[in-house]
């Protein structure tokens, strides 16, 4: 029995303590300004209430550092928590504090076990403002260039249910997941 007691510690300490390594790398011929916002509620099953789902932990938002402007040609890292359920985008002026009315990559990475993937997507359902693409360890990449880019690749514009199906979405195996994140690819 006690044994039982650690086995279920440890796999908990190490789904509380797994991460994501972001990286952003900027192709455009201009600066961008990343920003990673926090969807936790309204996007995740889990959103504030412990249990639901089957799930025991809430999505964890993330209180990091913002990458700050990237250079043309440049490329930063961040690390985003485990759990986490957000958005990157590229703040042009035109954009929402998450990304409203722009290209959005979007994330729901609080799966909650070892065993559940990690999914993804390009969004352009409130508008396409960026070519981008979305890259992850072992698993299947997405790239939009333009506004046309199949429903395969992104959401297109005012189209919630990606081809009534949600084909862009992309999920990747369960544990810490390498992402890339690539604006003008």
């Amino acid at each position: 029995m006690h044994l039982t007691h650690l086995i279920s510690f440890l796999t908990l300490f190490c789904v509380a303590s797994a991460s994501h390594v972001f990286t952003i790398q900027n192709k455009c011929n201009y600066a961008v300004n990343p920003i990673i916002a926090n969807t936790n509620c309204g996007y995740s099953p889990r959103c504030n209430t412990p249990g639901s789902g089957g799930v025991p932990n809430p999505a964890i938002p993330y209180n990091g550092p913002q990458p700050g402007k990237i250079a043309a040609g440049a490329t930063k890292s961040v690390t985003i928590n485990n759990q986490w359920n957000g958005r990157i985008f590229n703040q042009n002026g035109k954009c929402g504090a998450k990304g409203e009315r722009c290209t959005m990559l979007e994330y729901n990475l609080d799966t909650g076990s070892v065993w559940t993937p990690q999914a993804y997507d390009i969004s352009n359902i409130q508008g396409f403002t960026q070519s981008v693409s979305i890259g992850a360890s072992g698993c299947q990449s997405t790239i939009c260039q333009n506004v046309n880019c199949p429903c395969t690749q992104a959401y297109r514009p005012g189209d919630t249910t990606g081809c009534g199906n949600d084909s862009p979405v992309r999920a990747c195996k369960a544990g810490n997941i390498a992402f890339w994140v690539t604006f003008c690819p």
